[in-house]
């Protein structure tokens, strides 16, 4: 009966942007973590992930009804980016539903030069999928019909603590990095790297978000270049709360995963991997897309109550 639960929960309302009906579905995996998605900005609305007594909270930011995203659209949302530059660009489009059953979900978006937002035309797929591991995996494709810069990446802001509103400064963050890709002032990557060492960005051991987020001016939002670029069998990253006994571990192909804090009080934190920076050989990737060429990239964000032992170090230390 569970599996009936998945329910495209139609819900409608009276946000018309396109031709295509905005639908929200909820998805459940066989230990009973669930998600809700929906084709509006093919974004994560719901998370729900179990604590170490068995509780199901929400770990990520939204809201209620779909029509408050007017507001925020970048919240859980597909978008775009140019390096570090993201784009709302996607965020606001009704896409269509390709493919729904109780565990995944396939949106697509064409979107056409004579809208006069790119060159040619393009042709976006998303596929979110809930499985038993208690993985969320997040598949993207795209293609062009003429040369491009723009990758696709998130806009999920998480809390591992249940409570949005909480702040995640005693939460634990371990990033397999020891240098970050340099941003300029419009948030665009420069090519120069520095490294994190003696530096409030070294999380190459895992530390307290907020143990010296106040030695940045507004908190964290850097493009960690990472150890282990495209290979998917090393995490990126990991986010620990003690309290709930939560942890969630990034993985990606990509080689720079953005984090992002959203200021120094902060109730949520963001992992958006780039496709951007410097490969496993050490030489700058190609950002180009070409047509005839299919971007294709996965970020998977799988949620445990076990901690791994750098992360039980760290905290009986404390």
């Amino acid at each position: 009966m569970k599996h009936l639960s998945f329910a495209i929960i139609a819900c409608l309302f009276s946000l018309v942007l396109s031709a295509q009906e905005v639908q929200t579905f909820q998805l459940i995996n066989d230990t009973g973590m669930k998600a809700v998605v929906s084709n509006y900005g093919a974004r994560l609305i719901q998370l729900e992930v179990y604590n170490w007594n068995g509780r199901l909270e929400p770990v990520i930011k939204g809201y209620k009804h779909i029509s408050d995203y007017k507001n925020n659209p970048m919240l859980g949302a597909t978008m775009m980016s140019i390096d570090g530059k993201v784009s709302p660009a996607l965020s606001d489009k009704v896409w269509e539903v390709v493919s729904a059953d109780h565990q995944a979900v396939t949106f697509r978006y064409v979107a056409d030069s004579k809208d006069g937002e790119f060159d040619g035309k393009m042709n976006f797929s998303v596929t979110y999928t809930l499985s038993d591991q208690n993985a969320l995996d997040i598949d993207y494709r795209m293609t062009s019909t003429a040369p491009t810069r723009y990758k696709l990446t998130n806009g999920i802001v998480f809390n591992l603590s249940g409570d949005p509103n909480r702040s995640i400064l005693k939460q634990h963050l371990w990033i397999d990095s020891h240098k970050t890709n340099v941003f300029d002032t419009d948030m665009m990557l420069t090519g120069e790297q520095e490294n994190v060492r003696y530096t409030p960005l070294n999380f190459i051991q895992p530390r307290e978000l907020g143990e010296r987020i106040n030695d940045l001016q507004n908190g964290y939002n850097h493009a960690f270049q990472l150890r282990h670029p495209a290979n998917v069998q090393k995490p990126a990253a990991i986010l620990f709360d003690a309290q709930s006994g939560r942890v969630m571990t990034v993985y990606t192909y990509e080689p720079t995963l953005r984090i992002n804090s959203y200021g120094r009080n902060s109730t949520g934190i963001s992992f958006q991997p780039l496709h951007t920076g410097y490969d496993e050989n050490k030489e700058k990737i190609s950002t180009n897309i070409n047509p005839g060429q299919v971007f294709h990239a996965a970020t998977v964000f799988i949620f445990t109550t076990d901690p791994p032992l750098i992360m039980k170090k760290e905290h009986t230390q404390e």
